[in-house]
């Protein structure tokens, strides 16, 4: 099983349906055109599953959040992300994407010094019509707030408000909830992982991954929860009696799996 790697301070994320909503698209009428290139939103889904699959930072567990996603932060912070994004998507095998995180380090800036509007010391995260008016800090400094903004549209998603226990206001965006029962909850629908988080307070949104990105992966199901499986990513589940990587081997014959 995949060893459950620390993301720092990495966001990760993403939409419902993206990809399937944009396969179709052409620019001619007649459906001849060539397809649109894929939205900041699908590239930065596309990395976060390729860095999950890879063991380089896990998926995160607060759905699709403005503070999660590797999506979103390509789409407000694109100097941030962009390089290591684009090494990602050009990467051949796992050994490159984990080669690629050199870039994340290299080109980290300190939110004070993208100029952003403060917030001030207290966080005033709300909606304007759908687009999120989130406050962000740098780690280990939480004394400014930095505000940065998202149209959770691009992310077929809807802003939403709420208030704190201490009455603080937060927004976020809201992903439809699919098949999504309930928080802490997942499935595989065809190649894709469906995780069901919460963006606030009993406000499902979910993630959705499509393992085939990852290198051709599959999407499999084990104790609650869903993982990407595949030739160039080894055996996730080493108790399904499956050969999940294609090498002929199953479970405890396979080197992947590290039986005792």
């Amino acid at each position: 099983m995949k060893a459950n790697w620390e993301r720092g301070g990495i966001l990760g994320c993403l939409v419902a349906c993206l990809s399937a909503t944009t396969a179709g698209c052409s620019d001619g009428e007649d459906g001849g055109g060539a397809p649109p290139p894929p939205t900041d939103m699908e590239r930065g889904t596309t990395a976060a599953t390729l860095q999950d699959t890879c063991g380089v930072a896990p998926w995160m567990d607060d759905g699709l959040s403005v503070f999660s996603s590797l999506g979103v932060m390509l789409s407000a912070f694109p100097a941030l992300q962009k390089r290591v994004v684009d090494c990602n998507l050009a990467a051949h095998d796992c050994k490159e994407v984990r080669a690629c995180e050199v870039l994340r380090v290299a080109d980290y800036v300190p939110y004070e010094d993208l100029h952003l509007p403060e917030c001030g010391s207290e966080r005033t995260d709300h909606c304007e019509g759908n687009v999120v008016k989130y406050c962000v800090a740098d780690d280990g400094d939480y004394e400014t707030y930095y505000q940065a903004s998202f149209d959770c549209a691009l992310a077929g998603a809807t802003c939403v408000e709420w208030q704190t226990d201490s009455g603080g206001p937060r927004a976020d965006c809201q992903a439809p909830p699919l098949h999504c029962e309930g928080p802490k909850t997942a499935y595989c629908d065809g190649t894709r992982a469906v995780r069901c988080e919460e963006a606030g307070p009993s406000i499902l949104s979910p993630w959705v991954y499509d393992c085939a990105d990852a290198f051709g992966s599959h999407c499999i199901e084990y104790t609650s929860d869903v993982e990407c499986e595949g030739p160039a990513t080894g055996e996730e589940d080493c108790d399904d009696g499956i050969d999940g990587d294609g090498d002929g081997k199953v479970d405890c014959d396979d080197d992947d799996c590290h039986c005792n």
